[in-house]
């Protein structure tokens, strides 16, 4: 047993190969063309090689045309080396089909989250708006309330103080002098004066 044996007893496994290959291209031939291309590419390489393998055993006498299909460890082994290839393959792809439907439902879930908070938001953000409109309304009733209440006021003011003008004017003036309180000869008359007495009679003449 040779290396060149080795090698040419591997044309079972590139014929598996090649089908993998063109099982491959008809999974994305409609996804993707440059993938499909490849997959188109490594089929015909897999085939030409596992054709050339069988003719080149063929030649050299390790086997005959009639039993190609009777395969030898060697070849066994290379098919078990494609088939745990293949296993791998798969479930590598079938974990990242669990990984991507995983990270879609985690996705889906935050943007259902973020929706839910953008509407929370929004929701918030109108009542918030509708409470402030309401501030609004009400400090604007109570300004007019007081509004109305002062001019009431001065109205109530302005009324009270016509209504005592009005009073006022209509009410009679008294005037009252308050004169100086004189002497009884000044408030009455002065009465006349009593002559003087005239004692030049009865006074002696002195004899010279």
């Amino acid at each position: 047993m040779t290396w060149k044996y080795l090698l040419f007893a591997q044309y079972p496994a590139c014929f598996l190969l090649a089908i993998f290959f063109i099982v491959c291209y008809l999974r994305v031939r409609k996804s993707s063309a440059v993938k499909s291309i490849l997959w188109v590419l490594l089929f015909g390489v897999a085939l030409a090689v596992s054709v050339l393998f069988t003719f080149l055993g063929v030649q050299d006498g390790y086997w005959k045309l009639n039993s190609i299909f009777t395969l030898g460890i060697a070849s066994w082994i290379g098919v078990a080396l494609v088939f745990v290839a293949l296993i791998a393959h798969v479930v590598h792809l079938v974990e990242k089909k669990h990984n991507r439907k995983v990270m879609e439902k985690e996705l889906e879930k935050a943007a259902k989250e973020k929706e839910a908070a953008v509407a929370q938001a929004e929701e918030q953000g109108r009542e918030a708006a509708r409470q402030a409109l309401e501030e609004g309304r009400r400090a604007a009733h109570q300004e007019e309330a007081a509004a109305r209440f002062t001019q009431a006021a001065v109205a109530a003011d302005a009324e009270a103080a016509a209504s005592e003008l009005a009073s006022a004017a209509h009410t009679p003036i008294e005037l009252k002098l308050d004169m100086p309180e004189s002497a009884p000869a000044e408030t009455q008359g002065e009465a006349p004066a009593e002559p003087a007495p005239d004692n030049s009679a009865d006074t002696p003449v002195d004899p010279i």
